[in-house]
């Protein structure tokens, strides 16, 4: 069912719209979704990992180093000759994730030593952290000892912000108490190496007095993590310390120091963290390190532009269902869902954009449920609106027809067929409510709609009704019990008294299968309606076409599409009119636009004939269309054939014709003869011989009328076997004489011995001999007739050809109508009235066959005649 775009549903499908959009628009808002955002995070970075910097290098105080060191935390003097072993090697910087905030009491002399080696190298990163201090409980920045911090490359601070699930995503590039005035750690790195680029960036001074207690932090960043835990190329503290490494090892790299035993150093869960194993801290600042050199550091979409984006890309679906087919709408949600995480992708990958995208998501997600909800109950409404529709309209057949129709349809029905009585009963309790004529016996069981089952010469049928069923029974003689096409009347006939019950509405699935079951019962009633009304059009004998305003047929019949020369009416539905009608020829001359301007502008009925090439006449009708009524504006057209009147009512003036002058001449003469001779005295002998020809003729018009009256009332009941050879040479020997007088050879092409068929001899025998008798007549002397005979396939072919002058083109079809013939030079020599041709079509049309004429190519006419024959010879 397909509901059209109306105004109403582009206001549903707004509704919809918004109803998702404010839905989408408070989960964004609210972040009630965050867990699945940082899932889909997390699961995206777990698909873009890649390879690790060569020249960023971890040098870790793992648990093989305790085992050889000894208990962390160790003396400041391993520390110290780390960096120098380091420095030595030429590492290019040396950051240490590790705090030095208090002076080694039991051996001062280890910090001096430290101070002096990071003194020397310089080309050390402390770190600053924010912690609480132990006593307080306040938040206390933690920095190395001011000493260390004097002679350090560079100091900043490497706290790592943790998500609300406690997985470490992001960082803040600046950080402080009060005011965020601490860089990170690889951020103060990235400007010793890169001094010309000036990545540190001025931190933002507060016009109000700082809160020396409240952390101030800026400029978040989330972390690209290259891979998980042990990504980055590791060197145990305690090899590197006993120089186990080669030689360039170092050179040129940036060299990260920290603690990844297990206990004693800080480890977090990250996105990449697989199977639960978290990732040191000098790890996770060697991943900050290589996002910042990279700029691949990516940012969080602000509040404000994620809600809007958020909110506009549910209304998307809503804008692109209406353009797809209704089963294809669930293919159209989910490739919206995969763009939309594609582009999330996109965004982060390309972009260095994060986008959270769980409320834009379960937005389409729940696009197509909503959409289809809503199409639902607008589709109910306008199946309940139709339905009520329909109800109002005239129905084709009544909803109930009352029982006491029943007696008038059965008087009817006893008009058509031999009805002896019928009876009703009401089903169930055998109530028997109405009947008439001979006694029937008791219903029968298990009667079903619309299907008779038959006892003796009694058939029974059920007939459904709202309350109650009702058994319909119905006498007949016994050897005419209906079949066929009577016994579908009877059934159309109590099928007019049946009637469905409605189903009673249930949920809301019930209600909707119901509605789409009752619109297509009304959808079959007004189809059974549409096709009675083509069928009725389509059985008249008069072509019907229908044109609109523009001018082109929206409604024909197969007899229009015959009479203006197409093969099938729907040839000329949407087709031009005009160019269709102009093949007819009016007559009077009117030309075709000025009857369509008089009928559609000035509403005029109009009749006239017309003619359309080479025999087809007929009588137009048109008549305006009233566009209130018909919805459109227009006209129809009715196309009547009038062929067989008008050659009626010519062949009725060659009647008279020839009865006022071929009839009436020989008598006249004779006439005038007789009175001559009454005035002046002459032999009888002379008048005799003048008055014979008259009264020879006379008796020739005579027979030929007799004989065409003949073989127009010839039946086919009174056809025999009859053999057409002997048929044949019956012919050609009674029409011997008359070739010899004028000298003209018979010539005989018998291809078969007995050609055998059911027919009336003489009729056939006088056929030929007017075909052979009218080759004669129009063939010179000395010339030949021949008559050719054989078989092909069930039929038998005569052609009897002459070396005459032909048959002019114009009268080929012509020549076989009566008092009709042909010009020609020899038509004096044994001039006809036209009624030998005539008969030997009416002969062949009696004995199911045909004759055609034609033209020779060397000359002379041909005429070939055609009639089934008999396989076999009879018995």
């Amino acid at each position: 069912m397909r509901i059209s775009r109306s105004s109403s549903g582009l206001s549903e499908r707004t509704r919809s719209a918004l109803i998702l959009l404010l839905f989408t628009s408070l989960l964004a808002a609210s972040g009630w979704l965050w867990r699945w955002d940082l899932l889909l995070y997390d699961l995206q970075m777990g698909i873009m990992a890649r390879p690790p910097a060569e020249d960023i290098v971890i040098v870790a105080v793992d648990e093989k180093s305790l085992k050889a060191l000894g208990r962390w935390p160790w003396s400041r003097q391993v520390h110290a000759k780390l960096v120098n072993r380091l420095t030595q090697a030429g590492a290019k910087a040396i950051v240490f994730d590790i705090l030095f905030a208090e002076p080694d009491r039991i051996d001062p002399e280890a910090d001096i030593q430290l101070i002096q080696s990071i003194a020397a190298s310089e080309r050390v990163f402390m770190p600053v952290i924010l912690e609480q201090h132990r006593q307080g409980g306040m938040l206390v920045e933690s920095m190395p000892l001011p000493a260390l911090s004097n002679v350090a490359a560079g100091l900043g601070h490497v706290h790592m912000d943790l998500d609300a699930d406690g997985i470490a995503r992001g960082v803040f590039l600046y950080e402080g108490l009060g005011q965020a005035y601490w860089p990170h750690l690889m951020l103060t790195l990235l400007d010793w190496l890169q001094p010309g680029e000036s990545v540190l960036q001025s931190s933002p001074v507060s016009e109000q007095t700082p809160n020396l207690y409240l952390i101030s932090r800026h400029n978040h960043r989330l972390i690209p993590f290259s891979g998980p835990a042990g990504h980055y190329h590791r060197y145990s503290y305690s090899e590197v310390l006993e120089g186990d490494f080669l030689p360039d090892l170092f050179r040129d790299r940036i060299v990260l120091v920290g603690v990844t035993a297990t206990g004693i150093g800080d480890a977090l869960p990250t996105p990449v963290s697989g199977h639960g194993v978290p990732m040191p801290g000098v790890e996770i600042n060697a991943n900050i390190l290589d996002s910042l050199r990279r700029g691949e550091t990516i940012t969080p979409i602000g509040y404000l532009p994620h809600l809007l984006a958020s909110a506009l890309i549910v209304v998307l679906p809503f804008v692109l269902y209406p353009y797809f087919p209704t089963r294809t709408a669930p293919l159209v949600s989910l490739a919206l869902v995969a763009g939309f995480l594609f582009l999330n992708w996109i965004l982060l990958r390309g972009a260095e954009i994060w986008f959270p995208p769980s409320a834009g998501l379960l937005g389409l997600m729940l696009s197509y449920p909503l959409w289809s909800w809503r199409r639902l109950d607008l589709a109910v409404r306008y199946l309940n609106e139709q339905l009520e529709n329909m109800q109002l309209e005239q129905r084709l057949q009544p909803e109930q027809q009352p029982p006491d129709d029943m007696t008038s349809a059965m008087v009817f029905l006893s008009r058509l067929l031999p009805l002896q009585g019928w009876a009703l009963y009401e089903a169930g309790s055998g109530k028997r409510l109405l009947h008439d004529g001979d006694a029937l016996g008791a219903p029968l069981e298990s009667l079903s709609r619309g299907i008779w089952r038959r006892s003796g010469a009694e058939i029974w049928t059920l007939i459904r009704r709202s309350e109650t069923d009702w058994q319909l029974g119905l006498a007949w003689p016994r050897n005419a019990v209906p079949q066929g096409r009577s016994l579908q009347v009877v059934t159309d006939l109590a099928l007019q008294f049946s009637f469905e019950s409605q189903e009673k509405e249930g949920g809301v699935l019930e209600r909707v299968e119901l509605r789409v079951q009752q619109m297509r019962q009304a959808n079959t009633r007004l189809q059974r309606f549409r096709n009675l009304i083509d069928n009725a059009v389509g059985q008249m004998d008069d072509g019907l076409m229908v044109i609109n305003c523009l001018g082109q047929v929206v409604i024909s019949n197969p007899r229009a599409s015959f009479y203006l020369g197409h093969g099938s009416d729907r040839e000329l539905v949407d087709e031009d009119a005009y160019r269709l009608l102009k093949v007819l020829e009016i007559s009077g001359g009117e030309p075709w636009h000025e009857v369509f301007k008089r009928v559609m502008l000035h509403g005029e009925p109009i009749r006239f004939e017309a003619f359309r090439a080479p025999d087809t006449e007929l009588f137009v009708q048109l008549k305006s269309l009233d566009g209130l009524d018909a919805g459109m504006h227009g006209m129809i057209v009715n196309l009547s054939y009038i062929g067989t009147i008008k050659r009626s009512e010519r062949t009725r003036t060659k009647m008279l014709n020839f009865l006022s002058h071929d009839i009436r001449s020989p008598i006249t003469s004779l006439l005038s003869l007789t009175q001559s001779r009454q005035m002046r005295e002459g032999s009888a002998k002379e008048l005799a011989e003048q008055i014979e020809p008259l009264a020879r003729r006379s008796l020739k018009l005579a027979e030929n009328f007799l004989r065409l009256a003949r073989a127009e009332a010839a039946e086919a009941a009174s056809f025999t076997d009859t053999d057409f050879i002997t048929v044949a040479h019956n012919a050609m020997d009674d029409i011997y004489v008359q070739a010899k007088s004028r000298q003209i050879k018979l010539l005989r092409c018998f291809e078969e011995d007995e050609i055998w068929l059911q027919g009336d001899l003489g009729l056939l025998e006088r056929a030929l001999f007017n075909l052979l008798d009218n080759a004669i007549k129009f063939s010179p002397e000395q010339s030949q007739v021949s008559m050719t005979l054989r078989l092909q396939g069930s039929k038998l072919v005569c052609e009897i050809a002459d070396q005459g002058p032909g048959i002019p083109q114009h009268q080929l079809n012509s020549i076989f109508l009566p008092f009709t013939q042909a010009d020609s030079m020899y038509a004096s020599q044994g001039k006809g009235v036209g009624l030998g041709l005539s008969f030997v079509k009416v002969v062949a049309e009696k004995h199911h066959g045909s004759v055609v004429a034609k033209n020779a190519q060397g000359g002379g006419a041909v005429f070939t005649l055609c009639l089934p024959c008999e396989e076999k010879a009879p018995a």
